[in-house]
């Protein structure tokens, strides 16, 4: 088959594109995007990874589940009449209606919640709709219950669905315990917008965990490029769920290992 030099140039580009791991963009505009689902125990648990969810959010369908609505977060008077329940759940519907990924709850209750079967099959349920490519959830060593029921439901669920996503582990930076960090992704340039979106969760002094999350990115930067100015978000990954250097986060600029 004859070539014309014009093809010739434009196939050499593309394949440039792939070893380079940057994925052709809207190659197919009818073709499905991936899913990645967030799963994360309170509302505000988000904020530790918000940077990084915008990222995915550009190139795959993004979803948030919380396993509870934070009820408990004020004390335990605001639980019993459920208006911290109502403020935290507002507080994540806005989050995640800015950002533009879906929403979803498992409305197990905060500091009672458990891995037990019924959460399991109704969050393997969510995920036989979703198909997700790859799960992100709570590191297992972490200083919260609810982190690590949340964390355990998510993966026995992908079981139960007969799925075989990526796992990847999210870190909470004053909970986590041991976390091992794999990937380093670049969040520089949404600094100012994590800002501003953790500040939304007033019921749990926003703009102090903005702070404190940028803070910890900042650190994170350090860590790996050695100078100021840039600011990273961390991950782990489960054992044996990621193709080596096929994981989404394979695929987009400025992650590193």
């Amino acid at each position: 088959m004859n070539v014309s030099r014009k093809g010739f140039l434009a196939s050499v580009a593309a394949a440039g594109a792939v070893a380079s791991g940057v994925r052709a963009a809207k190659a197919d505009e009818g073709k499905r995007r991936d899913a990645v689902v967030y799963v994360a125990a309170h509302p505000d648990d988000l904020a530790g990874s918000i940077g990084t969810v915008m990222r995915l959010a550009e190139m795959y369908d993004v979803h948030v589940v919380d396993y509870t609505h934070g009820e408990r977060g004020l004390g335990e008077a605001s639980y019993l009449d459920g208006s911290c329940g109502r403020m935290r759940t507002a507080e994540e519907e806005r989050i995640c209606k800015a950002i533009g990924v879906a929403l979803h709850w498992c409305d197990e209750i905060d500091g009672e919640a458990f891995a037990g079967r019924e959460a399991c099959e109704s969050l393997a349920s969510l995920f036989r709709k979703i198909k997700p490519r790859a799960i992100i959830v709570h590191w297992p060593l972490d200083t919260h219950r609810d982190h690590l029921m949340s964390s355990a439901a998510a993966i026995k669920a992908a079981h139960l669905a007969k799925l075989n996503p990526e796992i990847y582990f999210q870190e909470q930076d004053i909970q986590s315990r041991g976390f091992p960090v794999t990937y380093f992704v670049d969040v520089t340039k949404f600094t100012e917008r994590r800002r501003e979106l953790i500040s939304i969760y007033k019921s749990q002094n926003g703009p102090a965990i903005a702070e404190r999350k940028i803070s910890t990115s900042k650190a994170n930067g350090l860590r790996i490029w050695g100078s100021k100015g840039r600011y990273a978000e961390v991950f782990g990954v489960f054992p044996g769920t990621v193709p080596p250097g096929k994981g989404i986060f394979d695929y987009m600029p400025g992650v590193y290992r």
